[in-house]
């Protein structure tokens, strides 16, 4: 992540983790893509293109290994948005995929 965040994003990390370099092994310890692999659910992942928090190529890694694992993933990316959905018809539209995905995946199958 600290590769692809913004500069003062990068710069908070480093002050809570240490130097990327010297402290690698924290950094590998506390990175999602150590246990990502574990994670059974289903993932739904609505990301923003322009998102400078969690660039997209971070969803990209999570979203292609998990595919690689076999598991249930599905991604939808949003133009011109970042971190959360300003325009509005994309905030209708991640809250009906998500409604959809509970729909899919959490309800109890009936008789």
């Amino acid at each position: 992540m600290l590769k692809h965040s913004d500069p003062g994003l990068q710069e908070y990390e480093k002050s809570l983790l240490g130097d990327p370099d010297k402290d690698r092994q924290v950094y590998e310890n506390t990175s999602p893509l150590k246990y990502i692999r574990d994670a059974k659910a289903p993932l739904l992942a609505l990301q923003g293109e322009n998102d400078i928090r969690v660039p997209k190529e971070e969803a990209d890694q999570v979203v292609d290994i998990l595919k690689r694992e076999g598991r249930v993933v599905e991604v939808h990316y949003y133009a011109a948005e970042g971190q959360g959905f300003s325009k509005r018809e994309n905030q209708i539209d991640a809250i009906q995929r998500t409604i959809a995905w509970f729909d899919r995946y959490l309800k109890p199958i009936k008789p």
